[in-house]
């Protein structure tokens, strides 16, 4: 098993993807009503991460009580995404940048101790941190994946002014 990543190192991880992707709902904004993929568009795409967003903290107290890290599954998912429907590109970003803030300020207790817990999930064995960072790649991966669907080259996801930047 290899080494558990710092407090520090992780934080850093989490802070680079969160501002991609909140930065990518700006660049990806005129494309929203586009379809991505299973009847989704790029803005439920960023719905659900906007909605998976909202539950972390609560996902992540459950595996510390239970050992189990709860999934919605499909439902769960398009609850999420009609959730937030009445959204624009423009307000979904402040969104999820106020649900990246909630999470932020849950996590920041965590020390390396905490962080290297390691639990079962999905059945293989990942550290709270590995759990945590798990979560905020997904965010990633879809960006990458609307990014490909789209045709379009990483560059234009530009900073732009949020509330709070993260990286």
């Amino acid at each position: 098993m290899a080494e558990a990543m710092t407090r520090e190192a992780l934080f850093q991880e989490i802070l680079q993807w969160w501002q991609r992707t909140e930065d990518a709902i700006a660049a990806l904004g005129e494309h929203f009503d586009k379809p991505a993929h299973d009847g989704w568009t790029i803005g439920d795409v960023f719905r659900h991460i906007t909605a998976a967003s909202h539950i972390m903290s609560w996902r992540i107290r459950e595996l510390l009580a239970t050992g189990e890290l709860p999934f919605l599954g499909d439902s769960g998912n398009e609850e999420g995404i009609e959730k937030f429907r009445s959204l624009d590109y423009k307000m979904l970003r402040i969104e999820l940048n106020t649900a990246h803030g909630v999470v932020w300020m849950y996590i920041q207790r965590f020390s390396d101790e905490d962080l290297a817990q390691t639990f079962t999930v999905f059945d293989e064995e990942n550290t709270l941190g590995e759990v945590i960072l798990h979560r905020v790649l997904h965010e990633g991966g879809h960006v990458n994946e609307l990014l490909e669907t789209l045709g379009l080259p990483e560059s234009v996801i530009v900073p732009v002014e949020t509330a709070h930047r993260w990286a």
